[in-house]
């Protein structure tokens, strides 16, 4: 559609009244639809917000939208870990209800979005569940709890409290082996400043970036394109282990070459061929 890898649709917009349920059921009918890639312009992942676990009717809105059986989930305020667990075993009970693959709906958390949450990150690495597949962030979110008149300083740097919040979601991610997804640039209309963030994002570590305006996902995908240079390295070190196997299959000799440098490679060049 806009050359996303995923579409989210958030379900807080869904209201608390009679037009709910028939929103629900266009979410459902759209989640459907864009299951076919034949149907859209290029494969996307379709992902769901749901509302916080800790206010009301998050269990009606996602019992009703997984009939279109979304590909994950996006749990906001998560509040540790025990939120992470009554979402995966809500998810399981409702797969088993409509016939879905047992864990094919992943859960992404949208992390430190609150003081407390801030302070107990690390306890997210606890309780790991085999439906997380990365982590978020929410800087908006997150300074508007605090009562922050900021998220950046006057040159584009992160304030304190966002650098140790952002800080942490690499690093969770890296720990647990998921990926790290950078909170959008809040003003949609600031192009250069959304370049800025997205390059700095993949320079840091992220994997990818969230966007909230289609006109912010070509400086993304930009951003985390493989440069020639880095295409070339990893065609190098392909071409290079490729050599080492048939030297070592013609020796009989059983030894495998370094496994994470080989697969590095190839994930830089899956990387490079999903974005182009």
């Amino acid at each position: 559609m806009v050359g996303a890898d995923a579409i989210v649709v958030d379900l807080a917009s869904i209201p608390a009244d009679d037009g709910a349920e028939a929103m629900r059921d266009e979410i459902a009918a759209w989640l459907k639809t864009y299951s076919d890639p034949l149907v859209a312009n290029k494969a996307f992942a379709r992902w769901v917000r749901i509302k916080p676990l800790d206010g009301p009717l998050w269990r009606e809105d996602l019992m009703a939208v997984m009939k279109g059986a979304p590909d994950g989930v996006i749990l906001p305020k998560t509040g540790g870990p025990q939120q992470v667990r009554q979402l995966a075993s809500e998810l399981y009970e409702i797969e088993q209800k409509l016939g879905l693959k047992h864990n094919s709906t992943k859960i992404m958390p949208q992390i430190g979005e609150t003081p407390h949450a801030a302070l107990t990150l690390s306890e997210l690495t606890q309780d790991p569940q085999p439906r997380l597949t990365g982590f978020t962030w929410n800087a908006q979110g997150l300074a508007e709890r605090l009562g922050a008149k900021r998220t950046q300083d006057e040159n584009g740097r992160w304030t304190d409290v966002m650098r140790h919040v952002r800080a942490n979601v690499i690093l969770l991610a890296k720990s647990m082996g998921v990926t790290p997804i950078e909170t959008p640039t809040i003003d949609p209309a600031d192009e250069e400043r959304g370049g800025i963030d997205a390059r700095a994002a993949r320079e840091d570590g992220f994997t990818g970036m969230c966007a909230t305006h289609p006109r912010q996902v070509a400086a993304i995908n930009d951003s985390f394109s493989l440069s020639s240079s880095e295409r070339a390295e990893a065609d190098a070190m392909i071409n290079l282990f490729a050599a080492e196997k048939a030297a070592m299959a013609a020796a009989k000799e059983v030894k495998e070459p370094e496994v994470p440098v080989e697969d590095a490679a190839q994930s830089q060049l899956q990387k490079l061929r999903a974005i182009g």
